[in-house]
């Protein structure tokens, strides 16, 4: 099942911006019952989110932020016909709303022309649905119950065929497990192998274009170092460290659950050498995450998704993720692991700690990065997780119970199976 990432993004009415957040903090405060987006109807949903992003020099942007199943057409539909009255009274807080919006055609419109599309992107379990991932939790859950009525001594090393082909009688006359025989792919073998034709596709053209981008790329070196060189010196004049009421008003909204959400925008450094530079690792960024998907990006296990999109015509740059752990682990995850790619998409970003060569020091400076991050923040108004227990790690181990219950395995095979309860 392919999934779809992006957001709508729509500048809010001045006039409406304390109608508008108190109706999104009702909603929070009762996401599965409120009047206005029922979102557990959503079946096709895995998160949303909305936020308010007040900025002196943009004004304030409301952004609404799905990662859903399927393609963008059967979604607006689907949430045009589960919660059109909601988003009527939501988007109508917004500049640019008309009127006749409430008419579903018109919503539907409307929210198509509010569409904002990631320049990168990464999926954690790749190709499982919001429906799959709730089924293969309560097969698990299932299966468990079922064997802590089992007698110890039948689940010894000498007794594992025995155990699994219990197990396999058991799912097969439980009625509302029927499902689980049905064979289910992640991906299909194209879908795992276009990304890496596309990989080998540019790396194709680097080598025959050599002779000229060689050339280039000293220059873009030489411009690049001038730049870095000059924004350390007003990095070290301007840093401030992140005032402590901001950081407590997202740290109030952090660690209710077992995920988190992060919204951060930072505006791209002045000029077109900076924009285009973004833009290219943002392209990069997005050919090597496309083949990560085995639940891990660059090592970081924890994301569910995450993407990168540039706004305001390039000048500001948004990163939207769902993630499992604490902030703090999921920041220091980044800085030991994908520092490199971090750094490379961020230095050009005003506010950053300073890079070398585009990749290197930058995120390796941990406080300060730390400073940026949540001085780039803002909290969410209205998150939603359609499987708010879970980790990446647990739906993985989830699939991999359900994709081999039915097959054949060496006792060691078996063995690790059932280590997997």
């Amino acid at each position: 099942m392919p999934q779809t990432i992006l957001t709508f993004i729509c500048e809010v009415n001045p006039d409406n911006l304390g109608r508008l957040t108190a109706l999104l903090e009702q909603i929070q405060n009762n996401r599965d019952a409120n009047p206005y987006i029922p979102f557990a109807a959503l079946k096709s949903l895995h998160f949303a989110s909305f936020v308010i992003h007040d900025d002196e020099d943009y004004g304030s942007k409301l952004i609404f932020e799905n990662n859903f199943d399927g393609l963008i057409d059967d979604y607006l539909e689907e949430l045009s016909r589960h919660a059109g009255t909601g988003l009527h009274e939501i988007y109508s807080c917004c500049s640019d709303y008309p009127a006749s919006a409430y008419e579903k055609r018109t919503l539907v419109e409307y929210l198509g022309s509010k569409v904002v599309r990631p320049k990168a992107f990464h999926i954690g379990n790749v190709g499982r649905s919001a429906e799959r991932i709730g089924r293969e939790n309560i097969l698990r859950l299932k299966i468990e119950e079922f064997l802590d009525k089992i007698n110890p001594s039948d689940k010894s090393d000498t007794a594992l065929g025995s155990l699994r082909s219990r197990i396999q009688t058991f799912t097969r006359n439980e009625s509302s497990l029927d499902w689980a025989e049905e064979m289910q792919i992640r991906q299909t073998l194209m879908e795992r192998i276009i990304p890496w034709v596309e990989i080998f596709a540019v790396g194709f053209g680097i080598f025959i274009l050599m002779p000229v981008i060689i050339p280039l790329a000293i220059i873009w070196l030489m411009i690049l170092r001038r730049k870095e060189n000059r924004d350390a010196d007003e990095f070290q004049n301007d840093f401030e460290f992140v005032a402590y009421d901001h950081i407590r008003g997202l740290v109030e909204r952090e660690d209710r659950i077992v995920q988190n959400h992060l919204a951060s925008i930072t505006r791209v450094k002045p000029g077109w050498f900076r924009l285009v530079t973004l833009k290219l690792v943002l392209r990069l960024a997005n050919l090597v995450a496309r083949t990560s998907n085995k639940g891990e990006l660059s090592g970081i296990p924890s994301i569910h998704f995450a993407h990168w999109s540039l706004i305001d015509k390039g000048q500001r740059l948004l990163f939207l993720s769902n993630y499992g752990g604490s902030w703090g682990s999921y920041l220091d995850d980044f800085i030991d692991k994908a520092s490199l790619g971090l750094t490379a998409i961020w230095s050009n970003t005003s506010g950053f700690p300073p890079a070398k060569f585009l990749a290197f020091k930058g995120a390796r400076d941990g406080p300060r990065f730390k400073s940026f991050a949540r001085r780039s923040q803002t909290a969410a108004i209205v998150w939603y997780s359609a499987y708010p227990n879970l980790t990446v790690q647990n739906i993985n181990n989830n699939s991999a119970i359900r994709e081999d219950l039915y097959t054949a395995l060496d006792d060691d095979a078996s063995k690790e199976w059932l280590q997997r309860f």
